[in-house]
């Protein structure tokens, strides 16, 4: 019995010792004839809090080569939409790609999360590439983290498809709304137009069909660029103008579609 103490009294103390030099500053200890040497375990011990905190982007939509296929691109968002259409109609017509554009005048981000628009265009037209330009009536909002939960809803309506966000062309500092949409669809998914320097119209809000048509030479610059957004395609510039023949248009009361509602009762033709 004795024998049996006297193990667990030296086994105490060979643990004790081990923990205090655990915590020193020695090069080596000797314990009944044992040499225990001090190694660094910094290397095993790397700190990934930071690594987890960083959003990450679905390798599954990421690319660094341009997509040369047709795509069929729903366009859609707020006022804004309207004038870039023209341009935009143009660069699809060049390429190959068929468009089907949404102008929903003040339209927010609540608005198409809440509403069944998107569902029946993706349901009717099988879009493959998605284009959103929406933020403009929400530059002065405070609940953000209401907005955020709006935009996600709207990216699930999405699902894995490509898709890009063009943030509103401030005519002034928002206070936030920016930020929350490039946190959401991350970096490669934002086109930035706030550094943009855009003539407006009369209202000093919208800019200028010529504006936009510049607008839109940055925004297509930025589609094919290899690395700088999420999933390129070919955008090169038309050479010529396209006779546009339709998009469609919702005003400010429209909430959804219903009974026999569908998207060509707003359709507006060009002749």
């Amino acid at each position: 019995m004795r024998a049996r103490i006297e193990i667990w009294v030296i086994m105490i103390l060979t643990l004790a010792a081990t923990v205090v030099y655990a915590f020193s500053n020695g090069g080596e200890l000797e314990i009944g004839g044992f040499k225990l040497r001090k190694i660094d375990l910094s290397g095993l011990l790397k700190d990934t809090t930071k690594e987890s905190l960083k959003p990450s982007e679905s390798d599954n939509t990421l690319s660094n080569d341009v997509d040369t296929t047709h795509q069929r691109i729903l366009f859609f968002g707020d006022s804004m939409t309207e004038g870039l259409f023209y341009s935009l109609d143009d660069y699809c017509n060049a390429n190959g790609h068929t468009l089907f554009s949404i102008t929903w005048y003040s339209a927010t981000t609540e608005s198409f999360a809440n509403s069944n628009i998107l569902d029946t265009y993706i349901r009717l037209y099988h879009p493959t590439y998605f284009i959103i330009c929406l933020g403009s009536n929400e530059l002065f909002v405070r609940d953000l983290p209401d907005r955020k939960r709006y935009i996600q809803a709207i990216l699930r309506k999405l699902g894995n498809r490509p898709h890009v966000w063009i943030s509103p062309p401030n005519w002034t500092k928002d206070t936030g709304m920016d930020a929350i949409i490039r946190q959401s669809v991350g970096d490669k998914r934002f086109f930035n137009s706030s550094t943009l320097t855009l003539q407006r119209s009369d209202d000093h809000i919208h800019p200028t069909i010529e504006a936009s048509a510049q607008w839109m030479k940055h925004i297509a610059d930025w589609l094919q660029s290899p690395g700088k957004t999420a999933h390129p395609i070919i955008l090169r510039r038309p050479t010529k103008k396209t006779k546009h023949t339709f998009t469609d248009y919702y005003q400010t009361d429209f909430k959804k579609f219903e009974g026999s509602d569908n998207p060509e009762r707003h359709r507006h033709f060009f002749r």
